[in-house]
């Protein structure tokens, strides 16, 4: 990958990350890109998005969520609740108007928990391969070793499809707190898409069905694609998450 040289936020007065923020003229809406864990804003999902953004004359903003890019020293102080402060700091200090988010596996969790944070100024969901039940995900397919890799050094590292990923315990702690697919309902009301895939050897598919039964908004749609895998790169799998894009941008816009 070149090296990303974009401005840099500073929240929390600790953490620091790089990030685009492309302004339309007149723009009603503006996109934030969420990625996920252990992975950046610049890849492939994010691109796809931005040049979607462009066209549809909306503005498009993208960062580095703490702990990860230029501040990835700091990665063991974050946690679910840190990423959701993060983005409520940036809607609400860096942004007007009503935001869209767009977020990917860890990601998506955050969005949904911005969603619930900031329900004036979230208009739409869309969340890919997310997985807001992982600490039990977790909890079941870990070994003994890892357990006690957990419980002694306070950190686990464990391998997902073709990625390595590192799981503190402070965020596994967060997680549990934040396992909202445990509430009787999520009152999250505006439109929501959860993109998942059968080719997923992570996230199980079937945990969209459970957030679409649970989110209370009467707009929510889930989609299974039958190709595609964890990370959601594939050209069919851009298209169907623009297409979702699209469709909620619509309904937001032209109500």
């Amino acid at each position: 990958m070149p090296e990303i040289n974009h401005p840099v936020l500073t929240f929390n007065n600790h953490f620091t990350c790089q990030y685009e923020f492309d302004k339309e003229p007149k723009a009603p809406l503006t996109i934030v890109y969420i990625h996920g864990l252990s992975s950046n804003p610049w890849g492939k999902k994010p691109e796809a998005v931005h040049t979607l953004a462009h066209q549809l004359g909306l503005n498009f903003f993208r960062f580095e969520l703490a702990g990860h890019g230029i501040d990835g020293a700091h990665y063991d102080d974050t946690d679910l609740e840190v990423w959701r402060n993060q983005v409520v700091d940036i809607i609400n200090n860096q942004i007007k108007g009503d935001v869209l988010l767009v977020g990917h596996c860890i990601g998506g969790w955050t969005s949904l928990l911005t969603a619930l944070a900031c329900p004036d100024r979230v208009k739409g969901v869309i969340c890919t391969s997310t997985a807001p039940n992982l600490y039990r995900l977790l909890m079941h397919l870990a070994t003994k070793e890892q357990k006690e890799e957990l419980e002694t050094k306070h950190k686990v590292t464990v391998g997902i499809e073709r990625m390595t990923f590192t799981f503190t315990e402070r965020f596994m702690e967060c997680a549990k707190r934040n396992a909202i697919t445990e509430l009787p309902s999520i009152p999250i009301h505006c439109p929501v898409h959860l993109l998942q895939g059968l080719q997923d050897t992570f996230i199980d598919w079937r945990i969209v069905l459970k957030l679409a039964e649970k989110i209370e908004s009467p707009t929510v749609v889930a989609k299974v694609l039958k190709s595609m895998n964890h990370h959601a790169q594939k050209p069919a799998d851009l298209k169907e998450i623009n297409n979702s894009i699209r469709d909620i941008v619509q309904k937001i816009i032209l109500p």
